[in-house]
């Protein structure tokens, strides 16, 4: 199992498959890379595919910040680790911020952006009940809000997985992981005409994904690239990428296959996973 060793973090990796485009994939707050079990192995034999723990989360530990631009800083380590120059950050909840945030601050290591329900320009609802959570449980155990499990399509034994990997988790570190998106300098948590100029810096290709309705359209203005697309899948909720791998393995495979014969994906060399 592979680690990569900060002077304040040591943070959990895998690296598998093969192909010409590096997808990195970011789970959200409280969880782990174990998110992408289901998606992995659909997506392995066509592309090279990293996943990592978040420092604080999972097998990865840290005595250093939280902010987005540590999970960056820890994303493009791992990167420079593997022999990765360019990469496809793929992003969940605060995976997808902390992809956002890559796009903007590291045009010249990111080739496209894919994010899945990413936890940026939320609207005003959704932040109250996270900031009511943090009032509630700020050095306890965390707790998620039940609206995150809302789908017919959700199933009990995933709830419960989400559920007790949030109670297992250091609450200190959960809660500098929330404060590190929520009182981010790039101010994209909230939605808001900030976080709207941050997103619009942006400039390669975007896949959006998400599950709240009316997103796409209102995402869509915002991208620079005329392959960006915003994707709407309403019924679904916020664990989107569990409840319907297979079919959000299609659609990513899909976009990057039709990115990389239109040409719209940077020059990189083909990619193959380094041995363990």
């Amino acid at each position: 199992m592979p680690y990569l060793e900060h002077a304040d973090a040591r943070i959990f990796f895998t690296d598998e498959g093969s192909g010409p485009v590096t997808l990195m994939l970011v789970h959200g707050l409280g969880s782990d890379s174990n998110d992408w079990n289901w998606v992995v192995p659909l997506l392995r034999d066509r592309y090279r595919v990293v996943t990592f723990d978040l420092r604080g989360h999972g097998h990865s530990s840290s005595s250093g910040g939280s902010t987005l631009a540590d999970f960056a800083y820890d994303a493009l380590a791992i990167a420079d680790r593997i022999g990765c120059e360019r990469f496809v950050p793929m992003g969940h909840s605060l995976g997808g911020a902390i992809a956002a945030h890559l796009a903007v601050e590291h045009p010249d290591r990111v080739q496209a952006v894919i994010e899945v329900d990413a936890a940026y320009a939320l609207p005003s609802f959704v932040v109250d009940l996270w900031e009511a959570e943090r009032a509630q449980w700020l050095n306890k155990k965390a707790k998620l809000p039940d609206f995150f499990f809302t789908s017919p399509v959700m199933q009990p034994f995933l709830m419960t997985w989400l559920a007790r990997r949030v109670e297992s988790m250091d609450p200190v570190s959960f809660w500098a992981a929330y404060d590190g998106l929520a009182r981010g300098p790039e101010r994209m948590y909230l939605a808001s005409p900030e976080a709207e100029a941050y997103l619009r810096r942006r400039a390669c290709p975007v896949l959006s994904i998400s599950a709240l309705p009316g997103r796409a359209e209102w995402e869509t203005p915002l991208f620079n690239h005329p392959a960006s697309r915003a994707l709407g899948w309403e019924g679904s909720s916020h664990y989107l990428h569990l409840e319907r791998y297979r079919e959000m393995a299609a659609v990513v495979s899909g976009w990057v296959d039709a990115l990389t014969v239109q040409g719209a994906l940077p020059a990189g060399a083909a990619e193959t996973a380094s041995a363990p």
